[in-house]
């Protein structure tokens, strides 16, 4: 993606509005907090790269870190406002080729990051790669290594969300889809595609083992306080599902929430519950896709590009939802809206990080992150 001049218009007038910051927080309807944002700061991701699509931070509070579309995580340093090169996943000879690049067709060769989570005890970052897999980077290390027992020696076809159990180094994380790469990642949508995977990595023996199937673009995942359970993010169906690991409902999914939205990342929220971002509505055009297949067949010979600018359009009108957050139990208590110039910037969103009174909000197409606070 190409930041146009019009995108630049906006991006200026919205940090600098975000100098004189206005916002309301009120109750609608339906009981929820509904906290309306106008303005907000805007950190751009240097070196031409975009999309800073998850965000997270160091056991000591260092980030936010945040994975971008040339295949780079990057930290930020707040005091010196600056960004600077962490990792990657790339061979060497391939960086310089690689920077700034939004190419989608480079993500092959450059690696694409997308869910990140450290290991607050090793320091150690995990890397789920859209196209290089689950992979480490250890706290020495610039360049990361790959994990798990690969399918037949190729990395995970579409790796995506990652969470890990502080207490036994397990990582778990989502493949999102077996059939599409990640730049086709309009196609498991438009076409109903279920061949996603929720799966588990054992460090102890290098063992990557299938605990569920079936599923329809798994997306983000975050395991409760407690330990019993993981929650996962189900972007086409709209649905967050628990995955039990303990109590007697262990291997079970069940359905905790049917969401408005296409629901991306998960991230816990320290005043209860949890962030869902929501990478756009569920429009007509995934309905009637799935409903008409001679509909399905027409919007998947469409450029990817085009039919993203199609939903985009479709979701301006109404209220523009970009995040919610939701309770244990499934309900809805927050939900977080865009207006003005922050809603022509964030048409798409994929994470909210709520973190030391301020909200982190990243996407996986937008050159810049935004910080919002509360």
């Amino acid at each position: 993606m190409i930041i146009n001049a019009r995108l630049l218009v906006i991006a200026v007038a919205v940090t600098a509005a975000f100098l004189s910051s206005s916002s309301s927080l009120r109750r609608g309807d339906d009981g929820r907090a509904v906290l309306e944002i106008r303005d907000l700061e805007l950190i751009p991701v240097d070196g031409g790269a975009a999309g800073p699509e998850s965000v997270a931070f160091g056991a000591g509070g260092e980030g936010p870190y945040a994975g971008v579309s040339d295949g780079r995580v990057i930290r930020w340093l707040p005091e010196e406002r600056r960004w600077v090169d962490h990792s990657s996943a790339a061979a060497p000879e391939l960086l310089d080729g690689c920077r700034g690049s939004q190419d989608p067709m480079k993500e092959h060769n450059c690696g694409r990051p997308l869910g990140l989570k450290f290991n607050n005890k090793t320091g150690e970052l995990y890397v789920a790669d859209a196209y290089f897999g689950l992979r480490v980077v250890s706290p020495e290390d610039n360049v990361s290594r790959p994990l798990g027992r690969q399918h037949a020696g190729s990395p995970f076809s579409f790796a995506n969300g990652v969470e890990i159990d502080h207490e036994t180094g397990v990582v778990y994380f989502t493949e999102t889809s077996t059939r599409f790469p990640r730049r086709e990642f309009l196609n498991i949508v438009v076409s109903g595609d279920a061949t996603g995977r929720l799966l588990k990595y054992d460090p102890s023996n290098n063992e990557v083992e299938v605990l569920v199937d079936g599923l329809a673009f798994p997306n983000g995942i975050l395991m409760s306080e407690d330990r019993s359970h993981l929650l996962v993010a189900e972007t086409t169906t709209g649905k967050i599902h628990k995955y039990w690991l303990k109590t007697p409902k262990a291997s079970t999914l069940e359905e905790l929430v049917q969401l408005p939205g296409f629901p991306d990342n998960i991230k816990a929220s320290p005043r209860g519950g949890f962030w869902v971002g929501l990478h756009g509505k569920r429009g007509k055009i995934a309905e009637w896709s799935t409903t008409y297949p001679w509909l399905r067949r027409l919007v998947m010979k469409l450029p990817p590009r085009r039919v993203q600018r199609i939903m985009a359009f479709l979701s301006r009108f109404g209220r523009h939802v970009i995040a919610l957050r939701v309770t244990g139990e499934g309900e809805i208590t927050e939900e977080i809206i865009v207006h003005g110039a922050a809603r022509e910037m964030f048409g798409s969103i994929s994470e909210v990080e709520e973190r030391d009174g301020c909200l982190w909000i990243g996407s996986v197409h937008l050159p810049f992150l935004g910080r919002y606070s509360l």
